[in-house]
């Protein structure tokens, strides 16, 4: 697994993907935990990972402070 620091909306975080993503799926992912308010630390508490449909893809991403487990399904 690689992992990289991702710079989006100001704020710095740790992305580990298996299979290389596009730049752009990414900050669509990140995006979407974003709206989902995914790094209060409260609701990482009480989610185990989240289902994202982008338009050809879909994922699976576990969130854990600021690191993003991204999985192309």
């Amino acid at each position: 697994m690689e992992s990289i620091p991702f710079l989006h909306a100001n704020r710095v975080f740790n992305i580990f993907f298996r299979e290389d993503l596009a730049f752009s799926e990414v900050r669509a992912v990140l995006d979407r935990l974003l709206e989902e308010n995914a790094f209060d630390l409260e609701v990482q508490m009480s989610r185990s990972s989240y289902w994202i449909d982008l338009d050809h893809s879909s994922f699976e991403v576990w969130v854990s402070e600021m690191d993003v487990m991204i999985e192309r399904k």
